[in-house]
């Protein structure tokens, strides 16, 4: 079930939602180059860009510090002002999404309704005549090709509200939940804490030691240790 806001979302949400919007313009990115668009191609790499760069600003302020009042409060400025942001890009985004779900659905001769997960039922269990034996049955998997199309159109699999589907918000998905975002920053709300985003931090800590590890192991002579102090 798509996420419902009825309080102003925090930065955290903001944020988790941008990501999954970088990841879903990639893969746009990926096949209007595929087909030859490379402007479309061009923009969409930027909107990927733009979105996550955004986001950026007051995680890495977060990073180098969050100990005093000061910093607390610069902090909870630049989550601000890049909640600001975003909601601009948001809202550009939600009058051009109809038209890049459609334009995609084109390329590939595809309609994204067509592209939905397939739900899992348990079939009756058929027998050979002549053994009795069970028939074992081998399950179609999806191509890589299928399974790209499949997360654009649809979201992961544990998470189908993070698709962008028709690009219409009566469709739901990631334009519903745009626009759900949007309608609850109008209201006069606190900034309500959610089960969204809560996993973002962690994430991007991850990532930042992978990206430093990776920079730092190719000098000479240095050597990171992330084993946490204590453990075995």
């Amino acid at each position: 079930m798509a996420q419902s806001y009825s309080q102003r979302a925090p930065f955290n949400d903001w944020w988790y939602w941008s990501e999954c919007l970088v990841k879903r313009f990639r893969t746009i990115a990926d096949i209007y180059k595929e087909n030859g668009e490379m402007e479309r191609s061009q923009q969409s790499a930027e909107w990927a860009k733009k979105l996550k760069d955004n986001c950026m600003v007051p995680v890495m302020a977060a990073r180098k510090g969050m100990k005093t009042d000061e910093e607390k409060a610069e902090i909870n400025r630049l989550e601000e002002e890049s909640i600001v942001n975003a909601a601009d890009m948001f809202r550009e985004l939600l009058a051009n999404f109809p038209f890049i779900s459609s334009a995609v659905q084109d390329f590939l001769y595809v309609n994204w309704e067509d592209c939905k997960w397939e739900e899992e039922t348990e079939a009756e269990e058929e027998f050979d005549e002549l053994t009795g034996l069970p028939i074992s049955k081998k399950k179609k998997k999806k191509s890589v090709e299928d399974l790209r199309l499949t997360e654009l159109f649809w979201g992961p699999k544990a998470r189908q509200d993070e698709g962008i589907r028709s690009g219409e918000v009566k469709d739901g998905g990631l334009p519903g939940i745009l626009y759900n975002l949007m309608l609850a920053e109008k209201t006069s709300s606190n900034r309500a804490p959610t089960d969204y985003g809560q996993v973002m931090q962690s994430a991007a800590a991850q990532q930042y030691i992978s990206t430093n590890q990776q920079k730092w192991g190719q000098v000479p002579g240095v050597v990171m240790n992330l084993k946490p102090s204590g453990s075995i």
